[in-house]
């Protein structure tokens, strides 16, 4: 079952902002890094890709939650 969609509270505009943009880094950097570690070993550790994926998930999710 999905959980419902939660909204941060109390977070003022401008830190808002520095949070979503320092989200979109952290998202931007850990796709690089698991596309690098997709693209140059054949052997891929599932469970570290798995844990880049979980991570990546979880930042979307507090991207999401962020008042506009």
């Amino acid at each position: 079952m999905a959980q419902p969609a939660v909204s941060l509270v109390n977070v003022d505009s401008m830190n808002s902002c520095l949070m979503r943009e320092r989200l979109l880094q952290e998202i931007t950097r850990l796709e690089r890094d698991l596309e690098r570690l997709q693209c140059n070993d054949r052997r891929v550790d599932r469970s570290l890709e798995q844990t880049y994926r979980e991570m990546i998930h979880a930042r979307r999710e507090i991207l999401g939650s962020l008042p506009n």
